[in-house]
C-alpha cells in the first residue's frame, strides 16, 4: 500500500490527477446517455387530439408535424378559421409531449456530477433535439457551465490563485 503526500507539490498534483480522472469518467459517462437518449428520442412520435375531438395530429421529436388527419367529418361544419385553431392546438400539445418526453429522457444530463461539482449544468443544445420548438433555456436563474466555469476562475484569480 503506498502512502499519499499529505502537503507538498506532489500531494497537489495528485489530487488534481484524482479529480481530472472523475472528470473524464463523468464526462464520457454524460456523452453515452446523450448518445443513448439520442438515439431514443431519434423514433419518437406524438399523437394529440384538439380539444373538439376534430382533428388529430402526429409530431416528430423536433415538433414536426408528420400526419394530420380529420376525425368524424367534423371539420366540414368548420369555418376555416375553427379548423385552423384546431390543427394548432393539436399541434402545440403534441409539441408540448414531446418537450416533457425529451426533458424526461435528457433530465440526468441536467444533473450534478456526483464526483465533480464543476460539471453540473451542461450547457445542452435543446434545438438539437426539439429543433425550433425547444425550451429557452440559460435564463438569469440558471446559468451555464460557461458562467460557472469564469466564476471559479475569478475566485481563484481573486485568492491568489492557491486552492
Amino acid at each position: 500500500m503506498t502512502q499519499e503526500p499529505e502537503s507538498g507539490p506532489d500531494a497537489h498534483t495528485e489530487r488534481l490527477e484524482r479529480r481530472l480522472a472523475q472528470a473524464r469518467a463523468e464526462l464520457e459517462t454524460a456523452e453515452r446517455e446523450a448518445a443513448n437518449a439520442e438515439a431514443e428520442m431519434g423514433g419518437y412520435s406524438s399523437v394529440a387530439v384538439s380539444d373538439d375531438g376534430s382533428v388529430e395530429v402526429t409530431v416528430g421529436p423536433q415538433g414536426e408535424l408528420s400526419d394530420l388527419r380529420f376525425l368524424d367529418g367534423k371539420y366540414r361544419k368548420m369555418s376555416g378559421e375553427e379548423l385552423g385553431a384546431a390543427i394548432v392546438e393539436a399541434a402545440d400539445a403534441g409539441r408540448e409531449q414531446a418537450r416533457r418526453e425529451a426533458a424526461r429522457r435528457y433530465r440526468t444530463l441536467d444533473a450534478d456530477g456526483p464526483q465533480v461539482p464543476e460539471l453540473a449544468v451542461l450547457d445542452i443544445d435543446w434545438t438539437r433535439f426539439l429543433g425550433p420548438y425547444a425550451p429557452a433555456t440559460g435564463g438569469p436563474g440558471r446559468p451555464g457551465a460557461g458562467a460557472r466555469l469564469r466564476d471559479e476562475i475569478a475566485e481563484d484569480e481573486e485568492d491568489g490563485g492557491t486552492r
